[in-house]
């Protein structure tokens, strides 16, 4: 085999392994392989000996289905003279100033801002709405999630809160849209939560 034909050969392998290993080198990807991060809440802010909680929500491969990944996250921050994270995702204020939260998981990351500052607002309650709603089996329903601030002011978190239902045989819901399906008769707890905060209302499968 001449050179320029092994050469091309050669190119036109790598680009053949590159095309089916993807990120970290993975040929094969399963289900809880993650293929996107996002982390919640953003762009937050806390008094110097305040705390964070923050989450990541991962979207993985094969089923292109979402779930909570906060514990299989690694958290960093740019500067931890101004504000540390831990392993569990809790911020903490130490002096006045900015600095950038990372959640990387596998070779996904997202990033989000965290302020230190003496204004501080931080987020007091979640309202869930439309509150004790009903559809029926193979029906869904929107789900909206309505911040409430320490400073009184309100915003729609419904995008970045996480989703969850307490049984998912009853009825599902989109951990990041608030969208959820009636499955089953039955009744299931619809829970929305930012960081440590969570508002919860009860949705009814006839």
């Amino acid at each position: 085999m001449n050179g320029p034909l092994l050469n091309v050969l050669k190119i036109a392998f790598c680009v053949l392994l590159l095309a089916l290993t993807g990120c970290c080198g993975q040929v094969f990807r399963g289900s809880d392989d993650v293929i996107g991060v996002s982390i919640a809440p953003t762009n937050s802010s806390i008094l110097p000996g305040g705390t964070q909680n923050f989450t990541a929500t991962g979207t993985f491969a094969v089923t292109n289905g979402t779930g909570d990944i906060t514990t299989q996250t690694t958290w960093t921050s740019s500067d931890t003279s101004i504000a540390t994270i831990d392993n569990s995702g809790l911020a903490r204020g130490i002096k006045f100033g900015t600095v950038t939260i990372t959640g990387s998981c596998q070779c996904y990351s997202s990033k989000t801002n965290l302020s230190v500052s003496s204004n501080a607002v931080s987020l007091t309650s979640i309202a869930v709405t439309p509150a004790n709603a009903t559809v029926k089996a193979g029906s869904t329903q929107q789900f909206v999630a309505t911040g409430t601030y320490s400073n009184g002011t309100t915003n729609n978190i419904t995008t970045s809160a996480v989703w969850s239902s307490s049984d998912s045989t009853v009825a599902t819901i989109s951990s990041n849209a608030g969208l959820a399906t009636g499955v089953a008769a039955g009744s299931a707890t619809i829970t929305a939560t930012s960081g440590s905060v969570s508002g919860q209302t009860t949705l009814t499968v006839q």
